[in-house]
């Protein structure tokens, strides 16, 4: 997983496997709005669904990274400071 910011565009790339572990969950049974809006949590959230290979792990890992580029949108594109 590498994040970036080139253009005032975040990209989050290089996890390919994880969302792929992921494809036909549905990403409405997961919830990743208690978690600390952090890269270093989506990291963990990463790691974790590398190991273990389960779907529900995964799908946090993809909720929380849209989550996350939704927040850098908000900084980068709209000038926002808040989520």
């Amino acid at each position: 997983m590498r994040v970036f910011t080139t253009n005032k565009t975040t990209v989050i790339d290089n996890d390919a496997t994880v969302v792929d572990l992921a494809a036909g969950f549905d990403l409405a049974t997961v919830s990743v709005s208690n978690e600390r809006l952090h890269s270093d949590n989506l990291s963990v959230m990463y790691g974790k669904a590398l190991k273990t290979k389960k779907p529900e792990d995964a799908a946090r890992y993809v909720k929380m990274k849209q989550r996350y580029l939704d927040h850098c949108r908000n900084r980068d594109e709209l000038g926002n400071r808040y989520e």
